[in-house]
């Protein structure tokens, strides 16, 4: 491994300690996931690793770690958020223990994770799409939309049955807003 690659991972870890120093909504799921048993130990939940593939960020299931690719996220505002969307994925698959494989139960986890952390955010559209901001519903189509991109790179379901299965728990999953009070919250800094 390269100097330049050590350097990258050492930066990855030290970027997820000042995540967890500086949001409040991370603290808010590292807590949550340690009242539910699933104590989040950051030598052992957290991997940062290099990818070619412009991925930035899963959760393994079967290891029950957190990945961050540091190489494709470019901001410490874009690392937070797929931190926290990752650790969205983690509470979920510690309450209800998830079925990965069951495409209903992964679109559910990938709607929350999508409108729980801030992806969606009126900043996070402009800073990263070209397209108009239609304040009515803009919301609940950009957690459709991240969902849908997201499942597309774990499944192989065609785009039309992506958005059957999508549509089928998008407002139950979309309205549980666990652990937090609501979508709007944001992250408060310190």
């Amino acid at each position: 491994m390269s100097d330049k690659t050590k350097l990258k991972i050492r930066n990855c870890y030290d970027q997820a300690r000042q995540c967890i120093a500086s949001c409040e909504s991370i603290r808010r799921l590292l807590d949550v996931l340690s009242s539910h048993g699933c104590t989040f130990n950051f030598d052992r939940h957290l991997t940062c690793e290099i990818n070619r593939e412009n991925l930035r960020g899963g959760f393994n299931r079967s290891t029950c770690q957190i990945i961050l690719y540091p190489e494709n996220l470019h901001s410490f505002e874009e690392f937070c958020t797929i931190f926290e969307h990752e650790l969205i994925h983690a509470y979920d698959y510690c309450r209800v223990n998830i079925n990965f494989n069951n495409p209903y139960h992964l679109a559910c986890t990938e709607i929350r994770a999508a409108s729980l952390s801030n992806q969606c955010s009126l900043f996070n559209h402009i800073s990263s799409s070209l397209k108009p901001f239609l304040l009515k519903n803009q919301h609940s189509i950009c957690v459709k939309n991240r969902t849908r991109e997201s499942m597309e790179i774990c499944t192989n379901f065609s785009r039309k049955k992506l958005n059957e299965i999508i549509n089928h728990v998008f407002l139950r999953c979309y309205n549980d807003t666990e652990p937090f009070d609501e979508i709007g919250r944001r992250r408060r800094r310190q």
